[in-house]
């Protein structure tokens, strides 16, 4: 299974403002710390604060922040709100011409192992991915410091 570009910077937004603990930065600065084109990062972020993820401010002195529940929420969470109920298969989506497709159990078993791919990561918080070795050169490039303004971040495993 391979996870969709928005479900990818989704979850680098999250991590990238876990580390940052309640430092609010503009959603140019998140494109340029995870990577990501503005437009990509903007829909993204939009997506994030609709599902209380981040606090959004307007005007020269907002910004975008982790909000608390951001804060304990999970890859597992955030990937079924992201990648919803994309179809692995043609068939599973309900038009196809596939000559198979009568009493097929694939869709069955593909859409269990759907399941059991998003709980293995529904207990992962992902506040608590980040590292100061992932996160300490991104700060620094953002101008943000060597912690970003975070008290403290794990050290790499």
């Amino acid at each position: 299974m391979r996870l969709t570009a928005f479900s990818d910077v989704s979850l680098r937004i999250l991590m990238l403002l876990s580390g940052l603990d309640g430092q609010k930065v503009s959603t140019q600065t998140i494109a340029e710390g995870v990577g990501t084109p503005y437009n990509h990062v903007a829909k993204s972020v939009a997506f994030l604060v609709n599902m209380g993820l981040l606090e959004s401010t307007r005007g020269r002195t907002g910004g975008v922040l982790l909000s608390d529940a951001g804060r304990v929420a999970t890859v597992g969470q955030v990937l079924r709100a992201t990648e919803g109920d994309v179809a692995m298969v043609e068939c599973e989506g309900g038009s196809t011409d596939c000559p198979m497709r009568h009493a097929c159990s694939l869709r069955g078993v593909l859409a269990q192992a759907r399941e059991e791919f998003f709980k293995l990561l529904d207990p992962v918080v992902i506040s608590q991915l980040p590292n100061e070795k992932q996160m300490g050169p991104v700060f620094v490039e953002l101008g943000l410091g060597p912690l970003g303004g975070a008290r403290r971040l794990p050290s790499a495993a």
